[in-house]
């Protein structure tokens, strides 16, 4: 497999639709924004989500073979650092995470319990009607605005994200191997089953990308470590 053209292809397909979802946010040569229309932030999201996990696996595809030096120990402050409105609205470091899936009891099969528990005008009593929500009404963007800026600073630093990755691997496999109590923790980035954003019928770019490198990620991650 060449591993760095499947990078290159799959970087410069995704920095493509990143830059659509600037000028689709209207960030072309402004530094942000405070709030975006109902719709726009809708569609942003319907692509950002499989966008990110794009590129989490793009990452595990740079970390392939790469290997640390050993650094020092950091010395840890006893003071905490000052806070400041500076370092408040710097862009976070991209999530190499995949979001866990949060399951509620509606999730499971509840054809056990009986139907009715609750007297019909009961149920009429609570419904309450919803204002219909207008498309054009301004929403906060502020989270959309920072994963936005996350996730193009991390396509152009894929390397220093391969690092990133590597280092957590390294704690990963010290915690591992190190005995004591058991502590939950996790052993992949990607989520079991199919990532954040997948769709099973492609509707933009975005989701044939993400197709290939989930499918490459895997395979890379089930290969036997030849080392």
């Amino acid at each position: 497999m060449d591993w760095p053209l499947a990078i290159d292809r799959n970087r410069d397909a995704l920095r493509s639709i990143v830059a659509a979802l600037f000028a689709l946010a209207g960030l072309a040569g402004v530094g942000s924004v405070s709030t975006l229309p109902r719709h726009v932030h809708a569609s942003i999201m319907l692509v950002l989500r499989p966008a990110e996990s794009a590129v989490r696996r793009l990452i595990v595809f740079a970390a392939r073979g790469l290997v640390l030096k050993r650094q020092p120990p950091r010395l840890i402050q006893a003071d905490l650092p000052a806070f400041s409105f500076a370092s408040a609205l710097r862009t976070p470091a991209f999530s190499l995470f995949d979001p866990l899936k949060h399951f509620d009891l509606d999730d499971f099969d509840n054809s056990a319990l009986p139907r009715n528990s609750f007297s019909s005008s009961y149920d009429e009593d609570i419904l309450i009607a919803r204002p219909a929500l207008s498309r054009d009404e301004p929403v906060d963007a502020a989270s959309l605005i920072l994963r936005l800026k996350s996730l193009r600073r991390a396509l152009d630093n894929l390397h220093g994200q391969a690092r990133r990755l590597v280092r957590w691997q390294a704690r990963r496999d010290l915690a591992l191997r190190s005995t004591g109590l058991f502590k939950k923790m996790r052993v992949t980035p990607f989520r079991p089953g199919l990532p954040p954003g997948w769709r099973q019928r492609s509707i933009h770019a975005v989701d044939d990308v993400l197709r290939e490198c989930h499918g490459l990620a895997l395979d890379l991650l089930n290969a036997p470590d030849t080392s």
